[in-house]
């Protein structure tokens, strides 16, 4: 019994263990020698791999990112996703702009190895092992590669002769306990890589300052005019370094608390002033910060480098950083902490940061937050500040800039779950939810169970994991064992969208001159400004503005401008009331609302000297409905309008006096109309080729019209691009045509050529003189209907005007940039469109 049951304990304990698979990463130690080519903007390099198998699975084929084939055409993920984010720099650039790698020939221990494409992406190849690699056993791979640098588009290439070389070798793709990872290069999206040791020569010219990744070895010159320098980094899964003529360095040491002494590096232009000179004391305060809150800096080295002019910010490579766009201030501390606090995150820390950011740039900025905090007192770094260029507008600004940007997004139902994945993000989210919403989110946990035991579980988080790959669920094991606290709900989390309100239940109500966001949890501000308008007939009006449009958007919103006309002695004016609802399924929003208008739109004097006037008031209750999108980075909206027009005209009826035998206007009653409308309509924002299309129903008392418009814009590769215009229309009397409606319903119906103030039937455009005749107002027209840019009311014949159909395409063009010494706004258009009364027999009109 005895030995049965040591047997039956034995059989137990394996299948406890085998069950608990122990942690396992691989291993990638890489030799490399390159040769920058400052003529051609190119490398030459050639890379020997040592891969150690330290899976339990034999593989049978390794896949290989080779990211400068992003930069190949314009069919890359990397090209589609600037497309998607705004950007078409790079969709339109020349060959000479872009970049490739190629000349591979693999070898494995000698032996010519198969390579096969990526069935998507040109960025990614797969190399064939002759042999299989069984678990424990290693492999050399070696091969020879050729980089056509392109211009700095993202993180890497050139500018001119200033060269950032980043993602620029073969790299294995991650093999972890999910499987293989291979991944395009992106520019919103980070990397995976596995650990290593690198042994790196690098041959310049020799006027070149390098930085590099690791410490350097030694430099010798072994051609005329060049030089080569060797650097060495263990316990890294990147590699990359940068080389200019103009680098001023700055460098020092720092001694560490365990007393090991690190050297520092700031590499800058040389004709940058200011904080840049202070650069390497930002070092230190960054490096004893992360030291101190998380775990020592493991490395013996650490640099600063800036880069050329772009967008602020910059990006972190192991022991070296780049910094871009970047000019001194709390910005530039900020900015240096920030990226080489990922040393930690992401570094040593090597979470998956394309299928999880926030593990890299949130937690990255919780700390950031803890910097700014202890050594200004406030987390903010003065982005606003810097946006408005004023300080006078600070008492306006929302006082906690990071919640402020989290908050546009929770007020309009916009933002993400933390867990999404990096190039799910939409760009706005990327920066915000994936930054500062995780920063907010690990605040929340550590308020649940205290910054000691928070701060301590950080460590042992840190400790446990360096030099490895943690996922979320590693994460939470750390924080939940050393806490002692069920973290569930706050995981749970990073699956859903933040569903609190922004604001205060009761919010107090408070006026301010034009606007304020200073507090706006607290205060429902109510902006108060002056207002003034101009008409021929009311002439100036003034008056008083108040609303309480914001950021972040109020649900209930209102806008109304009351207006004193000086000359019609009336109270005109506009306005807008609405409430949406965030529904936020199936339906995004529901907006209900009424806008409200009163103008002059005639004026004379009666047959008594007095002043008389014509106008127009109207009232337009409406529904909005706005369909949700499936993916939060689409550009494309579908939403369905409803409204009714309820308006009331005043004209003049013209009588003859016996006092001067001349006829003078009486003013009339007003009359009122109602015009229903309802209009589908789809947009598409995107910043190549965006387009619109709007399908619209429009009946009256009498009619009925039914008409369709449709834009969309051909980009130039040299900048702007043309407009294209389509319209058709179709016209219909309801109850059968009488001559009486036909007269009734002339300006509602739809022409070719220009639409004047008087034929504004809704009067939702803004006219100087609606009704003149001559001179400059009378010039004024609207694009409705056919569009042809001219005004022929005295033809009627060639108006195009239809109780039929009508149907027309309008283009306009930008003009080449280089054509005039300076750029002038001039388009050159062209309208072409036909009318039913054209395609009669034996019609009147061609």
């Amino acid at each position: 019994m005895k030995k049965i049951f040591l047997l039956i304990t034995i059989l137990l304990a394996g299948s406890i263990a085998f069950g608990q698979q122990q942690y396992w990463q691989q291993q990638v130690n890489y030799i490399i020698d390159v040769r920058l080519n400052d003529t051609a903007h190119s490398l030459e390099g050639f890379e020997k791999i040592e891969y150690i198998n330290n899976s339990p699975d034999t593989l049978h084929y390794i896949w290989f990112h080779v990211w400068p084939n992003a930069y190949k055409n314009d069919k890359t993920a990397f090209s589609d996703q600037l497309l998607e984010n705004g950007r078409t720099d790079f969709y339109f650039s020349g060959n000479e702009k872009r970049g490739y790698i190629n000349r591979l020939d693999f070898r494995i221990d000698g032996v010519s190895a198969k390579m096969e494409d990526h069935p998507q992406h040109i960025d990614i190849i797969k190399i064939i092992l002759p042999q299989a690699l069984a678990p424990g056993n290693k492999v050399q791979l070696t091969t020879p590669f050729h980089v056509q640098l392109p211009y700095n588009f993202s993180r890497g290439g050139h500018v001119g002769r200033s060269y950032q070389i980043t993602q620029w070798y073969p790299k294995p793709a991650v093999y972890d306990n999910k499987g293989w990872h291979p991944i395009p290069y992106l520019d919103q999206g980070e990397f995976y890589s596995e650990f290593g040791d690198f042994d790196v020569r690098i041959t310049v010219p020799e006027k070149y300052i390098v930085a590099s990744t690791g410490e350097l070895q030694q430099e010798e010159h072994i051609v005329p005019n060049n030089k080569t320098l060797r650097y060495t980094q263990t316990r890294v899964h990147d590699f990359a370094w940068f080389a200019d003529k103009n680098f001023v360095v700055k460098q020092d040491t720092l001694q560490l608390p365990s007393g090991r002494v690190i050297k520092l590096a700031s590499y800058y232009n040389s004709k940058q002033t200011g904080d840049w000179t202070n650069s390497v004391q930002l070092i230190k305060d960054a490096l004893r910060f992360r030291s101190k809150a998380l775990g020592e800096y493991p490395y013996n080295v650490a640099s600063v480098v800036q880069g050329p002019p772009g967008d602020a910010g910059g990006m972190e490579y192991p022991t070296i950083t780049l910094l871009r766009g970047t000019d001194g201030g709390k910005e530039l501390d900020f900015t240096i902490e920030h990226e080489l606090g990922h040393n930690w995150f992401y570094g040593i820390l090597a979470s998956n940061e394309r299928r999880h950011p926030w593990m890299d740039e949130g937690m990255n900025t919780f700390y950031d937050e803890q910097y700014m905090l202890e050594k200004y007192g406030s987390a903010n770094i003065g982005v606003l500040d810097q946006l408005t260029g004023s300080k006078g507008l600070l008492k306006k600004l929302p006082q906690d800039e990071f919640a402020f940007s989290l908050d546009l997004a929770y007020a309009v139902k916009k933002d993400q779950p933390l867990n999404t994945s990096s190039e799910n993000f939409n760009e706005y989210n990327y920066n915000v939810i994936a930054y500062l919403k995780t920063a907010q989110w690990m605040r929340q946990i550590q308020a649940y169970v205290g910054k000691e035991q928070f701060d301590a579980a950080m460590k042992a988080y840190y400790e446990q994991w360096k030099f490895k790959h943690p996922y979320p669920e590693d994460f939470r094991k750390v924080l939940e064992a050393k806490t002692g606290k069920d973290l569930s709900a706050f995981f749970a989390a990073l699956e859903t969208k933040e569903s609190k309100p922004v604001f205060e239940k009761k919010r107090k109500i408070q006026f301010t001159p034009f606007f304020s966001m200073h507090d706006y949890k607290k205060y429902q501000y109510i902006g108060v400004l002056p207002a003034i308008g101009y008409n021929m007939y009311d002439k100036f009006m003034i008056g008083i503005g108040i609303h309480n449009y914001s950021l972040p958007v109020n649900r209930f919103k209102f806008a109304l401008f009351p207006l004193y006309a000086t000359n019609s002695k009336q109270l005109n004016g506009i306005g807008k009331i609405s409430y949406t609802w965030l529904p936020d399924k199936k339906i995004y929003s529901v907006q209900a609302g009424i806008i409200g208008s009163r103008f002059s739109t005639l004026s004379g004097v009666d047959s008594n000297g007095n002043k008389v006037f014509g106008g127009f008031y109207k009232l337009v209750p409406f529904v909005k409905l706005v369909l949700n999108n499936k993916n939060a980075r689409s550009k494309e909206t579908w939403w369905l309008d409803m409204r009714t027009y309820q308006i009331g005209e005043k004209d003049f009826t013209y009588r003859l006096s016996s006092s001067d035998s001349n006829y003078h206007p009486v003013e009339n009653n007003y009359t009122s109309r109602y015009l229903n409308q309802i209009t589908l309509g789809t947009d598409n924002y995107r910043i190549l080729y965006p387009y619109d299309a709007q399908l619209q129903l429009q009946q009256a008392k009498d009619f009925y019209r039914l008409n369709f418009t449709g834009n969309y814009f051909f980009n130039y590769s040299t900048g702007g691009g043309m407009s294209v215009r389509l319209f058709a229309a179709r016209f219909g009397y309801i109850g059968g045509r009488s001559p009486r409606k036909e007269l009734d319903t002339y300006p509602f119906q739809p022409k070719l050529t220009a639409v004047r103030g008087n034929e504004d039937y809704t009067y939702s455009n803004y006219f100087i003189g609606r009704n003149e005749n001559d001179g400059l107002a009378s010039q004024q027209i609207m694009m409705r209907d056919g569009g042809l840019k001219i005004r022929t009311d005295l033809f009627q014949g060639l108006q195009g005007r239809s109780d039929n159909w009508l149907a027309s395409m309008n283009f306009n063009t930008t003009l080449p940039d280089k054509l005039f010494p300076v750029k002038l706004p001039l388009k050159i258009f062209m309208d072409v469109g036909t009318y039913a009364g054209a395609w009669q027999k034996n019609a009147g009109t061609s």
